[in-house]
């Protein structure tokens, strides 16, 4: 079976997360897609990002404090999750970096913002529930 690195970020802004409707799969996304060859996770998710929305955002996260010898750190991802992603004619292995992510610009051109409250009517899976309740958690 295909197995794929991704990359995906949830913004909150003002108590609600923005999510895109993912058209393959019919349901509602944070936004993010696959790292492309040569390609960062934490750069994905920026130009993923962008290409769905319309903002720059920056990942934001953890950090443990190395550096030196031409080593960079990067933002822990908030969750990592190895999701079994069926679409028609296709079934493949997403490994999701998942990111926690801050707006640095842009205009919002696509997606909707929901508040923690509408989660359980959201047409999505039961695990993007299961992360955005604990991102909202992590934000307050």
């Amino acid at each position: 079976m295909r197995k794929c690195v991704v990359a995906s970020g949830i913004l909150i802004e003002g108590g609600r997360a923005l999510m895109v409707y993912h058209e393959r799969l019919g349901v509602w996304l944070y936004p993010g897609g696959h790292v492309e060859q040569g390609e960062t996770p934490s750069e994905a998710v920026v130009r993923e990002f962008r290409e769905e929305t319309g903002l720059v955002v920056e990942p934001v996260g953890t950090t443990l404090g190395i550096s030196g010898d031409g080593v960079v750190e990067e933002p822990l991802p908030f969750a990592i999750l190895r999701e079994t992603v069926r679409y028609p004619h296709e079934t493949h292995i997403h490994y999701d970096l998942v990111f926690l992510v801050r707006r640095l610009g842009g205009s919002l051109n696509n997606g909707m913002w929901i508040s923690e409250a509408e989660l359980d009517g959201l047409e999505t899976y039961a695990n993007v529930r299961q992360v955005l309740r604990r991102a909202f958690s992590a934000v307050r």
